[in-house]
């Protein structure tokens, strides 16, 4: 069964890393991974990015 996991976000630049790579490091494989950013003004946009995959 797949789920979903959704981080919602704003002006998250310091901390949002760690979310995501925690989210990364789960073991079950199949999830999808969807972060909501609410128009941050700080770096969370190219955090997220670094990770974005397709």
């Amino acid at each position: 069964m797949k789920i979903s996991i959704i981080t919602a976000s704003y002006n998250s630049g310091k901390t949002i890393r760690h979310t995501v790579e925690s989210v990364l490091r789960q073991t079950y494989p199949d999830y999808e991974y969807i972060v909501v950013d609410g128009g941050s003004t700080d770096n969370s946009i190219d955090v997220v990015k670094e990770y974005q995959v397709g």
